[in-house]
């Protein structure tokens, strides 16, 4: 027992629900998932989460998303629920714009869940992805206190990335590291150059940008390069245009920016260290790249 749960607060609205409190939860077993929808690590949880949804929720449990938003376009309202509808989330989802609910669980970690009793009570947490048989098993035990028999469980298989692979890297001035960060113009469009040379983990940039607090815009003949260990590359866009896909030199796909969210540059089978080059249409902006 880790003490009460913390009530939601500072909540701007709510999706696939009326307004909720963990007060008239009470009674419920509630499972609360912080995340946001352009993270990668936390779409890789959702279908687990839909599962537990669909097998628990008739017999006493409660889900809720609270979306905690990472880039300042994910704080719109309509943008989440567009994306929500996509992913086809059914339970209740949570805006936390301001952080409000975030900060009175102290919590640090897209994606991270919170697992409450009956009695409002913490009694399980994990941060990241994985260990989605234990958070299962945690969910029916505290399911099954008051004796009500119970389905199998879900048994999905663990599909969480293994082996090192490149760390998240972002765009944008604020947090952008390594050789190629002292040299950015902040806020103002500036023509930059591939250097002979590009370190492991690290990204430079090409052609004209205008490089920004949270993202890097495209300007005319932009290009971006990064050297990276994973099997799979993900990259948060926003505008509209296109971004061509280089592997070590060889065309992999043309992406077609529709909209702001998350995309997949690269799908391999196998880990392995790769050059990645972009070629960006104008006014299309890259917020930060994910690995898998």
């Amino acid at each position: 027992d880790y003490g009460a749960a913390p009530e939601f607060a500072g909540i701007v609205g709510w999706l696939n629900s009326e307004p909720l409190t963990l007060a008239q939860l009470r009674g419920r077993v509630v499972l609360i998932d912080f995340w946001t929808y352009s993270c990668i690590n936390c779409l890789r949880t959702l279908p687990y989460i839909k599962e537990w949804d669909a097998r628990y929720r008739k017999l006493g449990l409660t889900i809720v998303g609270v979306h905690s938003p990472e880039f300042a376009f994910e704080r719109r309202k309509s943008n989440v629920r567009e994306n929500t509808q996509r992913l086809g989330l059914r339970y209740p989802i949570a805006l936390d714009n301001e952080f409000g609910t975030w900060q009175a669980w102290s919590n640090q970690y897209w994606p991270a869940k919170y697992l409450i009793d009956r009695d409002g009570h913490v009694r399980f947490y994990h941060f990241g992805e994985g260990e989605y048989a234990e958070t299962e098993e945690a969910i029916r035990t505290l399911l099954a206190e008051r004796g009500r028999p119970l389905p199998e469980a879900s048994e999905l298989a663990d599909e969480s990335p293994r082996g090192a692979v490149t760390p998240e890297s972002y765009l944008g001035y604020e947090r952008l590291v390594g050789s190629f960060a002292a040299g950015v113009g902040r806020d103002r469009e500036h023509t930059y150059s591939f250097p002979t040379r590009l370190p492991a983990n690290e990204v430079a940039f090409a052609g004209r940008w205008r490089i920004e607090g949270e993202r890097a815009v495209a300007g005319r003949g932009a290009r971006l390069r990064l050297s990276y260990r994973a099997r799979d590359v993900y990259l948060v866009l926003t505008g509209r245009g296109s971004v061509s896909v280089l592997v070590d030199g060889k065309p992999e796909r043309t992406v077609q920016v529709r909209g702001d969210k998350l995309y997949t540059l690269v799908e391999r089978p196998e880990l392995g260290d790769h050059l990645l080059e972009l070629r960006l249409s104008p006014g299309v902006a890259g917020y930060a790249f994910t690995f898998g």
